[in-house]
This record gives C-alpha cells, sequence and structure tokens, in this order.
C-alpha cells in the first residue's frame, strides 16, 4: 500500500512541475514575443534602477528599455525623470507629429523633451531640452541636473476633442529615497 502512495505522489509531483513549466515557459515566450512585436510588455516600463551620471540622468527596467513602442495613434510611452533643472520625458509616439522633435527623423523613435505638467497631469509646456539615448538604459544627455528626485513610466494619451496629451497611466515611479 505504501507503494503505490509513493508511486501516486511522485505522478502528482511530477504532473505539477511539468505544468509549471508549461505555464512559464508560455509566460516568457509571449513577454518576448510581446516584445519583438513592439506591442506593450509592461516590464518594459518597470524600473529596477535610477541615478544620475556626469549630469545624465539615466534608468533600467526590468524588461528590454525602448521594445515597446505604442500602436495606437493617440498614445506616448514615457520614461519620466524629475530632477533640480526639471521634468525630462524620453518618449515615443503612436504615430509622427509634425514639428514635434529635432532630434529625430520619426517620432516613433524614442526622443526627449522638457516637460511641464499641470495639476491634472497634462502636458502644459514642452521643449526640445535634452536627448534620448535608450539602449540597455534609458538615458537623458545635454542637461546638467545634478539630482534625480524621482522616475516614472507612463502611458499618455492625445485627447482628441481639446487635442490635450495628459497622463492616463503610470506604470512604475520610484522616489530617491526609496
Amino acid at each position: 500500500m505504501k507503494k503505490h502512495t509513493g508511486s501516486a505522489l511522485a505522478i502528482l509531483l511530477a504532473f505539477v512541475a511539468v505544468g509549471s513549466l508549461v505555464f512559464l515557459n508560455t509566460a516568457l515566450t509571449s513577454n518576448i514575443v510581446a516584445a519583438q512585436e513592439g506591442k506593450l510588455n509592461e516590464n518594459d516600463f518597470k524600473i529596477k534602477d535610477f541615478g544620475i551620471k556626469d549630469g545624465k540622468p539615466w534608468l533600467t527596467v526590468d524588461g528590454k528599455a525602448g521594445a515597446s513602442t505604442p500602436e495606437n495613434a493617440s498614445q506616448i510611452y514615457a520614461y519620466a525623470f524629475v530632477t533640480d533643472k526639471g521634468i525630462f520625458a524620453v518618449v515615443s509616439h503612436g504615430v509622427e507629429v509634425p514639428d514635434d522633435s529635432a532630434e529625430v527623423a520619426n517620432d516613433t523613435q524614442w526622443h526627449a523633451h522638457g516637460v511641464t505638467l499641470d495639476e491634472k497631469n497634462c502636458v502644459s509646456k514642452l521643449n526640445d531640452d535634452g536627448s534620448a539615448a535608450v539602449t540597455d538604459t534609458v538615458e537623458v544627455g545635454n542637461v546638467t541636473a545634478t539630482k534625480v528626485d524621482k522616475v516614472m513610466t507612463a502611458l499618455l494619451g492625445l485627447n482628441n476633442a481639446d487635442a490635450s496629451v495628459c497622463v492616463e497611466k503610470v506604470f512604475d515611479s520610484k522616489n530617491s529615497t526609496q
């Protein structure tokens, strides 16, 4: 009788192990496929670390920085840095926006802006301050910041009724004290 109980337990454990491997493989494969297709993978916006080096704010993410890009014309993905010299965002638009940035030929490519938000978290002022570098790290160059107080990753949306651009979802945020 004990021999059968042990066999049944071994079979059950093997079944659970195989099921777990199948589930893990499916989850990893879907994240890889999403990243390859430019679809949203929230790990691409999950902040791992951040700081400042040589006046350049930087951050790293759990996924692949810059791999997810907006598919919807009214969406903008952003990596934002709140510094002692203002807010800088490295962004990618769902479509080309005429005269948005001189940094890149097409605004679907990652580029930087100096940003001011109003009390509703809508963009009230935008400039071409900063330059973006997106590799394993997201970095803002051509700024003279000495301190990063907070970093955020977010989805912004274009309101077609009044042409405002507002934060719709914050994927992740970290303060310098965390």
